[in-house]
């Protein structure tokens, strides 16, 4: 069997050192074209997990291992691993007055001035090239952090709500951008459940209740179930469907 390209082995997700992990053991395997979302309340861990896997936190749990393209993450080297992942956080923070396209070409290994034009132009932000990216609204700078970890051109994704702040006209935009990407691997946090059915291959959920481990993963339409998600968000779901055979959660 293929060595998958992204593995995860006996991870605890631990927010600090001296508090007990949120999620035990966790395990993953994922492909180039596999999308996995990440659901869960508020500090469940999403963001400390993404942070554990591009290698920006340590590794917690005494088998932990989390390996890229058959390479264990704690024996590669900085330059190496800038060019295997990306991280894209939740809120972008900016201290200097630079133009988007500018912002776009620092984060290239490389100036390559069309793939920058190209990542714009599918995010619906090539009218914001000029603009100075620290008078963007909070949903254009969001889309601009999407292209800047796209123009960096690594094989794995990982992106921290990348649909927050974002219209639903703009949901949609990035998410049939992120079906689009086939030759990489993504992994978001995303809390908007239907969002995530819509785009993702695969789910992770953190904070699982009723689990020692405290997390489960599936496929998605094995992960997305009422029970699944009760446990999720201490809340109850329903699923509803229109005549097209369409499907969306409530939570009541």
């Amino acid at each position: 069997m293929r060595e998958a390209w992204l593995q995860v082995d006996g991870l605890d997700v631990v927010a600090a050192p001296h508090l007990p992990p949120l999620a035990r053991g966790v395990a993953l395997r994922l492909q180039p074209g596999d999308r996995l979302g990440l659901i869960g309340r508020n500090g469940a861990g999403k963001s400390t997990l993404l942070r554990q896997i591009a290698g920006l936190l340590p590794l917690s749990g005494a088998a932990a291992q989390v390996q890229l393209d058959g390479q264990a993450l704690h024996s590669i080297g900085p330059e190496r691993l800038a060019a295997l992942r990306t991280l894209m956080p939740s809120q972008p923070r900016d201290r200097f007055n630079l133009s988007v396209l500018a912002l776009l070409e620092l984060a290239q290994p490389r100036v390559d001035a069309a793939s920058a034009h190209e990542a714009l132009r599918r995010l619906d932000g090539w009218a914001l090239r000029d603009r100075d990216v620290l008078a963007l609204s909070a949903g254009e700078r969001q889309r601009v952090a999407l292209a800047q970890a796209l123009v960096q051109g690594c094989p794995l994704l990982l992106l921290d709500e990348p649909v927050a702040f974002q219209d639903p006209g703009h949901q949609r935009l990035v998410g049939a951008l992120l079906e689009a990407l086939t030759d990489r691997i993504v992994v978001f946090c995303a809390h908007d459940v239907n969002w995530v059915a819509r785009h993702a291959t695969h789910v992770l959920g953190l904070g699982a209740q009723g689990d020692a481990r405290g997390w489960f993963a599936a496929p998605c339409d094995s992960a997305l179930q009422a029970e699944r998600l009760q446990g999720l968000y201490d809340c109850r779901w329903t699923q509803i469907q229109d005549g097209s055979g369409h499907r969306a959660w409530i939570a009541l």
